[in-house]
């Protein structure tokens, strides 16, 4: 099957730390760009855990399997041709800075290709814009599709990124799975359910893909991600005040 991974390609960046570019519920974001390896010159991203977030070993491999999970069902849907363009999986790997923090650490960080356009198109809760477009319809279309796919064992939500003129690219997804398996975004078996309680089909849904029993709802609706996080000792955060450091592949 093809593989629809866009990757790094390089192994190595320089990332401007002087301000923060994007933030999430997890990871604060900064741009940086690549300087050594075949996308020399472009820009890429690299996301920082936010202090008293969940940041050690085992989320890096949480996160990662996500991913891994999620392109499984996108090399999926462009394989069955759902639509006549691509969509492709933006695919961090854990990059560590040369630089070490105030503890000398040398902190581990996730980088991945930047993407332009950026839009949201729907979350873990059900959110989606109140607009209409071919795109979102098309990423409504994603996940239902990934939940009939998988036969009823994971949603692949949370869905945003950037069109480009021959498709569209995803980053940092959601998986939602009934063993609640996928970190704490995973809201399990409640949070497919209240996903489908505001799915609403459209033209790229097959009439014949599955949908849950059960379609209540069990979680307000919010455009960000909804979690169930554990508490974890926090940190000390990386300090910020250099205007660029150097980070590379491991």
């Amino acid at each position: 099957m093809a593989n629809f991974a866009r990757e790094n390609n390089a192994t190595k960046a320089a990332i401007y730390m002087d301000s923060v570019f994007a933030t999430g519920a997890f990871k604060n974001v900064y741009k940086g760009k690549y300087t050594v390896g075949e996308r020399v010159g472009e820009e890429c991203v690299c996301k920082i855990f936010k202090s008293g977030s969940v940041f050690e070993e085992s989320y890096f491999r949480v996160e990662l399997n996500v991913v891994a999970k999620a392109l499984e069902v996108v090399n999926s849907f462009n394989k069955d041709k759902v639509i006549n363009k691509s969509i492709w999986l933006n695919k961090p790997t854990i990059w560590t800075f040369t630089i070490p923090d105030s503890r000398g650490r040398y902190e581990q960080s996730l980088v991945e290709p930047m993407i332009s356009n950026f839009e949201k198109f729907n979350s873990n809760t059900g959110w989606t814009p109140q607009e209409s477009s071919p795109w979102i319809d098309v990423m409504q279309a994603l996940s239902h599709y990934s939940y009939h796919s998988s036969n009823r064992r994971l949603l692949f939500c949370d869905l945003q990124g950037g069109v480009y003129k021959d498709g569209f690219i995803i980053t940092d997804p959601v998986i939602m799975s009934t063993a609640q398996e996928y970190g704490p975004t995973d809201l399990g078996a409640a949070g497919i359910s209240t996903f489908f309680a505001r799915h609403k089909c459209n033209k790229y849904c097959n009439s014949g893909w599955i949908i849950p029993h059960d379609r209540k709802v069990y979680f307000n609706v919010q455009k960000g991600s909804a979690m169930v996080l554990p508490t974890r000792q926090s940190r000390t955060p990386l300090t910020l005040q250099l205007s660029g450091l150097s980070i590379q592949e491991e």
